[in-house]
């Protein structure tokens, strides 16, 4: 799973929402800086040219296989300028107010419980520091779960509406975002948007894509599968039939709504 995360991920999904966190990093980056779910060192080696002497970067992911990589990737780095740990974003370890900087690039779409990794980086993160944080936003991959949905009412299966309007919700609007991060105790919050597309010859390409079996498919699947009492497999092929009979088997695009909050502690706070 790591050398496809990294072979296939990184460069076709997870670079593309760093980028959003490195803009708004530029080289000076001072004290101690936190990078959770670093994955297999993306941002983490991207952070490292920018950080001042002195600094420090610790990179923490829950799952060993990633982390394993990105050590082996590091080289001279680990123990002078980096500290690699396996841990939960939910649950941390460090004690309060101890970093200046936290970035996590696509954490948030992966934890169970978003709410819990925002007041954990609340407080560890110090007063006057900031966190960057991205996630996908409401509307990512929203062409199949359209599609999904008609194929639902058009088969009279309510549970399969159901199930895709329980995929929808769990990108939230920017400004849920930051009324999450204001609940979980930060002073000032923003969110910096783009749109990101992902794109294919046909649809049948788009169902065969590593990527999004890496991503969603799995989910498309549940949500065809759990309660309709119909083939999984079928109602897939039935969206990718319609996706071709809209786009008229020509190359077509999926949409990813991009999300960087940007939640900073006041001094003193």
């Amino acid at each position: 799973m790591a050398a496809t995360y990294e072979a296939v991920v990184v460069p076709r999904y997870t670079r593309h929402f760093a980028r959003l966190i490195l803009e708004e990093l530029p080289a000076g980056v001072r004290g101690s800086v936190l990078d959770l779910g670093c994955g297999t060192g993306h941002p983490t080696f991207e952070l490292l040219p920018r950080l001042m002497d002195g600094a420090k970067l610790v990179a923490i992911d829950h799952d060993a296989g990633l982390l394993d990589l990105a050590r082996r990737k590091s080289w001279g780095a680990v123990g002078q300028r980096v500290f690699f740990k396996v841990e939960s974003a939910e649950r941390l370890s460090f004690g309060d107010d101890v970093f200046d900087t936290v970035v996590a690039n696509l954490l948030l779409d992966d934890v169970e419980d978003s709410s819990a990794a925002l007041r954990e980086i609340h407080r560890v993160l110090a007063a006057g520091g900031r966190a960057l944080l991205t996630r996908s936003l409401a509307g990512t991959f929203e062409e199949v779960l359209d599609v999904l949905d008609e194929i639902g009412l058009r088969l009279d299966l309510p549970r399969l509406n159901a199930n895709v309007e329980r995929l929808r919700a769990q990108t939230p609007e920017a400004e849920a975002l930051v009324e999450a991060a204001h609940a979980a105790g930060f002073d000032t919050a923003r969110v910096v948007t783009r749109e990101l597309r992902l794109s294919y010859g046909n649809a049948a390409e788009l169902f065969s894509d590593r990527l999004l079996a890496f991503l969603a498919m799995d989910d498309w699947r549940r949500a065809a599968s759990e309660g309709t009492e119909r083939d999984a497999d079928e109602l897939l092929r039935e969206a990718e039939r319609a996706l071709n009979t809209y786009f008229g088997g020509r190359a077509l695009s999926l949409r990813v709504h991009a999300g960087l909050l940007i939640a900073g502690r006041a001094q003193g706070g």
